[in-house]
């Protein structure tokens, strides 16, 4: 009697997988980089970007950051768009000793950005993106410098990461008017 308990379960499970799947594929659902036949999707679309330099060290790591993920083959050698990024970070210690010392900071990376139609200098999307990361200070100097660093290169991760995934939705959105038409 067991058996056939278990039986039953099993196949209502693999009944619903099938009705999920049949669902979702009537929905109209894509992946966000995944491409139609014929058509390079978005990642097409993203890899015609260029982007600009950015200034100061945590700028550099930035726009490295945004370039493998935007156009991992290198930058486009005909860029149909610019990506132009202002970058501010700022410190505050969190942790407060008695002797008034810190004991923790957090780091705030705040950026704006604008893509840029390179043939008419008009923008055509801008946004913001943004990041919180801390790090302890230590009795160690250099572990407490290591600790800077990695907390700096998390932060501008997430910025890159954020930024990438709102141009990727924004020609998404371009592309589905497009369709619409």
């Amino acid at each position: 009697m067991g058996e056939t308990i278990l039986e039953t379960a099993r196949s209502f499970a693999a009944g619903a997988v099938v009705v999920l799947a049949i669902s979702l594929s009537g929905c109209g659902f894509q992946p966000l980089y995944g491409a139609r036949s014929g058509d390079n999707g978005v990642s097409g679309d993203i890899a015609t970007i260029r982007i600009a330099p950015i200034p100061d060290r945590s700028g550099q790591i930035l726009r490295n950051e945004l370039i493998d993920r935007l156009n991992p083959s290198g930058e486009s050698a005909d860029p149909r768009y610019s990506l132009e990024v202002r970058l501010a970070v700022s410190k505050v210690d969190l942790g407060i000793r008695k002797d008034e010392t810190a004991t923790r900071t957090s780091m705030r990376f705040r950026s704006t950005f604008r893509l840029r139609d390179s043939a008419s200098g008009a923008i055509v999307y801008s946004s913001r993106a943004a990041a919180v990361t801390s790090y302890n200070i230590v009795d160690s100097e250099y572990a407490t410098i290591a600790s800077e660093r990695a907390a700096r290169r998390r932060g501008l991760v997430l910025v890159a990461e954020r930024i990438s995934i709102r141009l990727a939705a924004f020609f998404n959105r371009l592309r589905s008017l497009r369709r619409r038409k």
